[in-house]
């Protein structure tokens, strides 16, 4: 029990100090990068100097860098993000919407692919040198190795400008008006927006869980074990199924880990699909150096990605007690 809580604040201790040097990183990147936010609006003509010098004391940006980075860290953990230069509204009101729209794509796609891609694993692993096994490790490697634009781009245009099955972009139509947040994801127009996304990035999930899947169930085919239940005249889908339960344990924690990097590829997928999430909130507030939307976009990001890798850590941890046991010997 001591080994695990020593394991547990080693590891809190660990995604605290990764959280600081990420938020920190980005601050610095910012002030380092040429000109500021206003810097822009002198060179067209739109305000005078005097004019920006009072929008950067407003903001704060005429303060010392030390000032700045302090009132920065405050303002993060008390999760008091500001406004934004852009769109001069709060940041959370742009981007909590934004990061929700992001989930509701990437989370059912990633647990459906998790399911679906680990039970064809085992079933591939089962019957290895099969005509299944080596198509389903062909397809789901090639869409695995293929940047998750190109697959959408592809997509797009045989599906969305060829065809004309599905739209092209965005998350529902103009016209849509929705009445409430019910309506606003449950719909024909917004399933039909959904769904090119929604299989873009299920297939560039699919080949890990796969392979991981398919590779366990091989290691364990021919263990003592499975023999014993042969003995006894089990069929091959009871095999099958004993088999697969003993490779669960890499399969959980790799999905814990494939939540902590849900954010991967977000980016480009949703700039593909214009999709209204916080990839595509982020790359706006990047060409328009809106600092406070572009740090508060990298904070949630990097606490995401740092707690679910948290996560599978003491999931795993728990799953098999030799890994903090042995922790906590060192």
């Amino acid at each position: 029990m001591m080994s695990f809580r020593r394991f547990l604040l080693k590891r809190i201790a660990i995604s605290i100090v990764l959280t600081l040097v990420s938020v920190s990183v980005i601050f610095l990147v910012l002030r380092l990068l040429p000109g500021d936010p206003f810097s822009s609006l002198i060179a067209s003509g739109g305000l005078s100097l005097e004019q920006v010098e009072e929008l950067r004391a407003q903001y704060g940006l005429d303060e010392p860098i030390h000032v700045q980075y302090v009132k920065y860290l405050q303002s993060l953990l008390t999760l008091q993000f500001g406004y934004s230069l852009a769109q001069t509204r709060p940041v959370t009101e742009i981007l909590f919407p934004r990061l929700l729209n992001t989930l509701i794509l990437l989370v059912p796609a990633l647990v459906t692919t998790a399911v679906v891609s680990s039970l064809l694993g085992m079933y591939a692993g089962w019957n290895r040198g099969s005509l299944f096994e080596k198509w389903s490790i062909v397809t789901t490697t090639f869409f695995r190795s293929t940047p998750v634009f190109i697959t959408g781009i592809f997509f797009l245009m045989i599906f969305a400008y060829w065809l004309g099955w599905f739209p092209s972009f965005g998350m529902r139509s103009a016209i849509a008006n929705p009445e409430g947040p019910v309506e606003k994801y449950v719909s024909m127009d917004f399933a039909e927006h959904y769904f090119l996304p929604f299989i873009t990035a299920t297939l560039y999930y699919s080949g890990d869980f796969l392979l991981l899947a398919r590779n366990s169930v091989v290691e364990r085919s021919g263990s003592e074990f499975l023999e014993l239940h042969r003995a006894k005249g089990l069929s091959d889908m009871e095999q099958l199924a004993r088999a697969g339960r003993n490779s669960m344990l890499p399969l959980v924690t790799y999905f814990a880990l494939r939540m902590g990097m849900l954010f991967q590829g977000v980016i480009t997928l949703e700039v593909v699909f214009a999709w209204p999430g916080i990839g595509r909130a982020l790359v706006q507030a990047i060409n328009q150096k809106d600092y406070p939307t572009i740090q508060a976009a990298v904070f949630i990001m990097a606490v995401a990605v740092i707690a679910m890798n948290l996560f599978a850590d003491v999931l795993y941890a728990k799953l098999d007690p030799t890994v903090s046991a042995g922790e906590g010997e060192m």
